[in-house]
């Protein structure tokens, strides 16, 4: 094999090895309401489907919590979160539909052979009264393994950062 066929498959794995995308529907396109520093967000919150709470017995790995705070510090780092007394400004809720994550071993040992870690939810952004502004649905996956890549630390952490990356750049998309 050449050294050009073998560079083009390994860059080709790779990438199919870490997958995020923003799914909306088509009746949302027209409601898309873009933050920015001038139109923030009073709290952002997380829940779990009956669905994800199921799979979460399974995927012990995976932390809402630490998902949370990856979104709150995206959010925070762009300006988009003013908590003051200001009850008008919406809420965004994340809606965790589905996880997956693979044992430190299988990672390790098999890689991408071994499925994908991944997060689907959908973000809600709501006004004061509770009413429905914008949602869209984000989904991230992380399949590759390996000593460096199929780490606890470093499957999680990637996937925690880019599903907070897809969150705001949907919300300041205008």
């Amino acid at each position: 094999m050449s050294k050009k066929l073998v560079s083009t498959i390994v860059t080709a794995f790779f990438l199919a090895g870490c997958l995020s995308g923003v799914t909306r529907a088509p009746t949302m396109t027209a409601t898309h309401v873009a933050l920015s520093a001038n139109n923030q967000i009073a709290s952002v919150s997380l829940s779990l489907t009956d669905e994800a709470k199921k799979k979460a017995t399974e995927n012990l790995k995976f932390n809402p919590e630490e998902l949370l705070s990856h979104v709150r510090r995206a959010l925070e780092a762009n300006s988009l979160v003013n908590s003051s007394a200001d009850r008008s400004r919406p809420n965004l809720e994340i809606n965790v539909k589905d996880m997956r994550v693979r044992s430190n071993f299988s990672a390790v040992m098999w890689g991408f052979m071994a499925g994908a870690d991944s997060i689907t939810a959908d973000i809600v952004l709501k006004n004061s009264e509770g009413r429905e502004l914008d949602r869209y649905g984000v989904s991230v996956s992380y399949a590759l393994g390996g000593l460096a890549g199929g780490q606890d630390s470093a499957r999680m952490g990637w996937l925690y950062e880019k599903f907070a990356e897809e969150t705001v750049k949907e919300l300041t998309r205008e």
